[in-house]
């Protein structure tokens, strides 16, 4: 039965302990209820299994307020335990969709939500929360699915309407093969609820894959079932090398497949000094006098330090790890001049920051220490036969970077030797273009003094925009073939008098708009900390339970139509109103929306993300870092950056 604004599709009482998803028209409930209505709450050793089953040790940790939700509900629902209970209209892991008079799905109705000129355009599927919502995402140690779907929001690519995609995104966690089984219950569940997956035969589809050996780990059923599907991957292997190397197995198809960047968290800035970063130019450049090669980190895959005096130098099958890589360079380079190659240094972001040449090798399946070194204006030497690093071959990281083979190891100070000055120099100067394009900046923060324009999560949807264009070319042509492309990954804007999209300025809004919308957020989630407050000292629920938490939970929600703790559904403290930011001082440089990590900024209110992100929590900043400062509970309004 079609649906309008009257005639709900699912159970009339629905809404109650649940969310009605009018496109499917089944009834998702909270974590602790069941049924086709969410009427019946589970009881404790059923409630147990569930919990267990989603990441949780147990049920109090299973139903505690603290947990995060996606987007924090788009303020259109309240955070349960982690889980949206969307007002009456409104549905989504993050509450954003509702739908039209003419019955088709809107995003952020009334919120003057418009999906930016810029393809592609993205369907992401609203799954049943047994599949997405229910599960410990603050035990995702690689939340890259989660936080890509909150940006895709935020950043105007997701459309509301199936029928205008140009992609399809499955949001389901896929980091190892126990984890195939929910891939393939979604594609059961979206064939039989949604019609583009049986249309397209799972093509312009994709998914997330985080694990160390990408899509060749998963369970060999799903990878017959997922074949036309686009795999976004951190492992680029292509070749067979299991004859020797456990789970070696080609795993990246460049015709339908992308190689995407691992995410690096906020933390790991610190740790790997990238706020200090020489790519920054508000950073002095100091000269790069350490070291001429450098390399700190596990050899063997036992984590022993390996025996100088005879052959093979690591225990057991020293194949088995970083296939052999990093022996066969400490075996050849430990002692020579000029090089520092050690399984540890405690001043490993110092080395990074003033070595010339860093070894990036893989390590049980892919690395990031590719990236780490690019980030830190370090060339990357990579190392490891068939195996593409991210964006390749659309991108070619022998632009920035040195590729030696495997057999040329015990070659290799000859082979840098071999590269000038002129030649070394031209590669440091792509160096900051090319790490833009390996941060997730405008979910994370930036760090280079970057606005986030051509950050890894808009390199991802551009390399998807052109396959999707030239369905049949080669990554390699990409750039001979689109000349939008070209520049993009030179972070240049399209060229022409009416280029395919227009780049934005990245600039957050005056600032007696940006103080307006500041204050009207604080305002916001000061009548939210008092509606908690008030919440608590009413004291019990309806039936005199005080635990209500534990083992009455539901009836809280009966209630109050949700829990929510003292720091709101984003988890962001409650913050005083907004004041307007005085005139800048002349010479100044323009405020970006997106906040800064770097260390130059870090005491500067304005622009640094610890002000801004403070508060978020597990889930990031609603919509990304970029929607930090004005926006985190306004997503349609958040600062574009492409149009």
């Amino acid at each position: 039965m079609p649906w309008t604004p009257a005639v709900s599709r699912c159970p009339a009482n629905c809404t109650r302990f649940g969310t009605c998803n009018e496109e499917t028209g089944s009834c998702d409930c909270l974590r602790n209820r069941a049924g086709p209505d969410c009427s019946r709450k589970l009881m404790r050793p059923a409630m147990l299994q569930r919990c267990q089953d989603m990441g949780f040790k147990d049920v109090k940790e299973c139903l505690s307020k603290d947990q995060l939700c996606v987007n924090a509900c788009n303020k259109l629902g309240k955070c349960v335990a982690g889980v949206c209970h969307c007002k009456q209209g409104y549905y989504g892991i993050d509450c954003a969709l509702s739908t039209g008079q003419d019955g088709k799905p809107v995003l952020l109705r009334d919120k003057a939500y418009a999906t930016r000129a810029k393809r592609p355009w993205v369907y992401v599927y609203e799954l049943p929360p047994e599949l997405s919502a229910w599960y410990n995402h603050r035990r995702l140690d690689r939340p890259t699915h989660m936080l890509f779907a909150q940006r895709l929001l935020s950043s105007g690519a997701r459309v509301a309407d199936g029928d205008l995609a140009d992609y399809y995104y499955i949001p389901v966690r896929q980091r190892s093969a126990p984890e195939s089984g929910l891939l393939v219950d979604a594609i059961k569940y979206i064939s039989l609820h949604y019609p583009w997956w049986n249309r397209t035969q799972g093509h312009k589809h994709f998914v997330i894959q985080t694990g160390d050996w990408g899509r060749a780990e998963m369970d060999p059923t799903l990878l017959r079932l997922t074949e036309n599907m686009t795999w976004l991957t951190h492992w680029g292997l292509n070749i067979n090398r299991s004859d020797k190397i456990l789970r070696w197995i080609p795993s990246y198809r460049p015709e339908k497949d992308v190689v995407i960047p691992v995410f690096i968290s906020p933390g790991h800035f610190v740790k790997f000094s990238m706020i200090h970063t020489p790519l920054n130019p508000a950073n002095k450049v100091k000269p790069r006098d350490k070291a001429k090669f450098f390399f700190a980190g596990r050899i063997c895959f036992n984590s022993k330090y390996p025996n100088k005096e005879t052959w093979p130098h690591c225990d057991g099958d020293h194949w088995a790890y970083s296939a052999g890589v990093r022996e066969k360079v400490f075996v050849s380079h430990w002692n020579r001049s000029g090089y520092h190659v050690a399984r540890s240094e405690k001043r490993y972001g110092l080395y990074l920051a003033r070595s010339v040449y860093c070894l990036a090798p893989p390590g049980a399946g892919h690395g990031q220490r590719q990236i780490q070194a690019l980030f830190m204006g370090c060339v990357p030497v990579t190392i490891a036969d068939g195996v593409a690093e991210p964006f390749e071959p659309a991108l070619n990281w022998s632009d920035w970077g040195v590729r030696v083979a495997e057999a040329d190891v015990p070659q290799l100070h000859t082979l840098l030797d071999d590269i000038g000055p002129e030649q070394l120099s031209e590669k440091q100067a792509r160096m900051r273009c090319a790490a833009q394009h390996m941060l997730y900046s405008s979910i994370t923060g930036g760090v280079f003094g970057e606005d986030g324009a051509f950050d890894a999560f808009e390199t991802t949807l551009e390399v998807l925009r052109v396959r999707a264009e030239y369905p049949d070319a080669r990554q390699d042509d990409f750039r001979k073939l689109d000349a939008a492309f070209d520049a993009f990954m030179d972070c240049r804007e399209p060229p022409g008098p009416k280029p395919a999209f227009t780049r934005l300025s990245g600039l957050l809004p005056d600032a007696a708009e940006l103080a307006q919308l500041q204050a009207e957020e604080a305002a916001d989630a000061a009548a939210e900390a008092a509606d908690a407050e008030a919440r608590r000292s009413k004291g019990r629920s309806e039936d005199g339970d005080e635990d209500v938490a534990e083992e009455d939970y539901s009836e809280e929600v009966e209630e109050d139509s949700a829990a929510e703790d003292e720091v709101g559904a984003a988890g962001t403290a409650v913050a005083a109103p907004a004041k307007a930011r005085p005139p800048a001082a002349p010479g100044t440089p323009p405020l970006l929306a997106l906040c800064s990590h770097a260390y130059s900024d870090i005491h500067n209110h304005d622009r640094s993300c610890y002000y801004a992100m403070r508060g978020g929590g597990y889930m990031g900043v609603p919509g990304g870092a970029i929607c930090a400062r004005g926006f985190k509970s306004r997503l349609a309004q958040c600062p574009r950056l492409w149009a």
